[in-house]
């Protein structure tokens, strides 16, 4: 099987959303899909995550977007 490397925006469908995580597992920011700048768009399942592995609340919490 040959292996190939996609950039992290190409892997990236229209909808989709991403966690930017450092080498050491530290939550660096959160790619958001176009045209969703709110974080009222961010799915439920995403805020547990956020909570449940990192501590957060997105919603009081300061938080880097991209």
């Amino acid at each position: 099987m040959t292996k190939k490397k996609v950039s992290f925006e190409d892997s990236l469908e229209d909808t989709d959303f991403g966690l930017i995580i450092s080498s050491e597992g530290e939550l660096k920011g959160m790619y958001m899909p176009a045209g969703k700048d709110e974080l009222d768009y961010v799915p439920e399942e995403i805020v547990q995550i956020l909570y449940q592995v990192y501590g957060m609340d997105i919603n009081t919490d300061s938080a880097t977007i991209h």
